[in-house]
């Protein structure tokens, strides 16, 4: 048989050519250069140094530029203007020998058909002249008539200080209807300034209002603004724009004048405001009963008692006869020894607060409620003269710094205490924010020992912009 010739194709890989391109490709890496530390720390110093140099450049340019740039950026607020307050000044209480002038003349006393130019206010009287003229006096019914329309009169004419604050509430009912409720309490115009008129009010029936009105005694009403409230007393000073005021207002407000605490018993008084709890109603009487009461923190006061029957919310005010302002009508008559009789904060006592809250500053605050040492309590018990504590208000400056019931205190800073208003005078020597450094005496076993507390001053109530 002939060859046979194979045909299968054989599985060995062919040999390349050169420069095929199936030729091995030689592999490259690329080596990272070393670095430079000096190099890298030169740059870093450079950046910094630069950093700084532009910073100081930029500081200074600002500095420089930022009183123009305020001028061009935006107006300086005007710096607030401060109202200058004035109160009326008083004049003196009237004296027995002035109301006989009032009703006898010189040759009615003399006895002489003849006078002289004498007043009878320069002649001296003793108590006996003085109780035999009282005694010729003798009044029938129209002297008595006449009499009532006088003081009416003279009511009309007081009333012209009197006006009445009204507080309107908005709220909304249960339909979603918006209903406006309004409570009203009698106001004193007390003091006149370069802008404002300022009137004094009892806050009890106003707080949480949303606005408030005045109401004048020529019926002219418009808007008032609450200034500060007093959280001791109660009282709350309004004030109204002169340019919301109308002309025969504005020219002439009727400033009520703020007369003295020290009127004698029976000395003749009018109520005037809210003494029978309806604003507008009139009270006459007289100065019953006057004594000291603790009712405030930080204060003593003192209270007149009346024998005018009023309603338990009386409010107001109380005139004497010759025109002031001699006691602002306790907004509590509850605490009044008979009840029905209405009593009244001595003005005297208030006038420090009344002048602090017109002029927006504020009454200092430490909490303690105090009273006298007597003579006999310093022999008798060697209690040391001084402000004694009868108790302190919860969470006050004096509560918390330890001052407590019994102490009495005996320095108040660098000022020596020895009475309660040696304390009331000193502590308005503060301000709000002080330290204030109180030396107390405390009954330890049988004796009195000394310690030391520190209190910051607080504000009694709130001063409104």
């Amino acid at each position: 048989m002939g060859d046979v010739k194979n045909t299968e194709k054989s599985n060995k890989p062919k040999a390349d050519k050169p420069g095929s391109f199936q030729q091995s490709i030689i592999s490259e890496q690329i080596k990272k250069r070393p670095i430079n530390k000096y190099r890298l720390l030169r740059k870093t110093a450079i950046t910094a140094l630069l950093a700084i140099l532009f910073g100081i450049v930029a500081s200074i340019t600002i500095w420089l530029l930022e009183p123009v740039l305020s001028k061009w950026v935006s107006k300086p607020e005007p710096a607030p203007v401060r109202d200058e307050v004035h109160f009326i000044d008083t004049g003196d209480e009237v004296t027995p020998q002035e109301v006989l002038v009032d009703y006898m003349d010189q040759e009615a006393f003399l006895g002489n058909e003849t006078a002289d130019d004498t007043s009878l206010a320069e002649i001296p009287l003793t108590d006996e002249q003085i109780q035999a003229l009282f005694s010729r006096m003798v009044l029938d019914q129209k002297d008595y008539r006449l009499l009532y329309q006088s003081m009416a009169m003279y009511a009309m004419e007081m009333n012209k200080s009197v006006v009445t604050i009204t507080a309107i509430t908005s709220d909304t009912d249960w339909t979603g209807m918006i209903e406006q409720r309004s409570n009203q309490s009698s106001g004193l115009i007390v003091a006149t300034g370069t802008l404002d008129l300022y009137i004094l009010a009892d806050y009890t029936p106003l707080a949480e209002a949303d606005s408030f009105k005045v109401r004048f005694s020529n019926s002219y009403t418009t808007e008032c603004k609450l200034r500060a409230v007093d959280a001791a007393t109660g009282l709350a000073m309004f004030s109204v724009k002169f340019a919301n005021l109308s002309t025969d207002l504005a020219s002439d407000p009727h400033v009520a004048s703020l007369g003295s605490t020290y009127a004698t018993i029976g000395t003749p008084v009018v109520a005037l405001g809210s003494p029978m709890g309806t604003v507008g109603s009139i009270g006459y009487g007289m100065i019953s009963a006057s004594r000291s009461t603790i009712e405030y923190a930080d204060t003593a006061d003192t209270m007149l008692q009346t024998d005018i029957y009023g309603a338990h919310n009386a409010g107001g005010f109380l005139f004497n006869f010759t025109g002031q302002v001699i006691g602002v009508i306790a907004p509590d008559q509850d605490k009044s020894d008979v009840d029905g009789l209405i009593w009244a904060y001595g003005i005297s006592e208030l006038k420090s607060r009344i002048a602090a809250m017109a002029n927006g500053e504020p009454t200092i605050y430490l909490g303690i409620i105090g009273t006298y040492v007597t003579s006999e309590a310093n022999s008798e018990l060697g209690v040391p003269y001084g402000a004694y504590v009868l108790r302190t208000d919860m969470d006050s400056p004096a509560m918390l710094a330890g001052i407590r019931t019994g102490d009495v205190i005996i320095r108040l800073g660098d000022t020596q205490i020895t009475n309660f208003s040696d304390y009331i005078t000193a502590l308005q020597t503060y301000n709000v924010g002080d330290k204030v450094t109180a030396v107390v005496m405390r009954k330890s076993q049988q004796e009195y020992v000394e310690l030391e507390y520190i209190m910051t001053a607080r504000s009694s109530g709130t001063i409104y912009e």
